[in-house]
């Protein structure tokens, strides 16, 4: 399960860096639509988690990355209201 956590945190992590090359308009229309946001990166995550392996690990990393995601959308909603 340790190593479900750890890998669903790496994805995460990769693809908020990989967020910071989009283009302003991606950028926009993603913190925009939440539900597509999630949409997009858990079925993402999982693909490219379950060609690497196919157990349980990548599932729980899959669903914690989908958690993450969800959270920083959240955070950056309650930020923007703050500011």
């Amino acid at each position: 399960m340790y190593d479900g956590l750890l890998l669903g945190f790496l994805t995460w992590l990769s693809f908020v860096i990989s967020f910071i090359h989009f283009p302003s308009f991606v950028k926009k229309l993603l913190l925009k639509n939440f539900f597509i946001t999630d949409m997009i990166s858990v079925i993402t995550s999982f693909f490219l988690l379950t060609s690497i392996s196919k157990s349980i690990v990548a599932v729980i990393a899959s669903m914690f990355c989908g958690l993450l995601i969800n959270i920083t959308l959240v955070g950056y909603e309650k930020y923007k209201k703050l500011i």
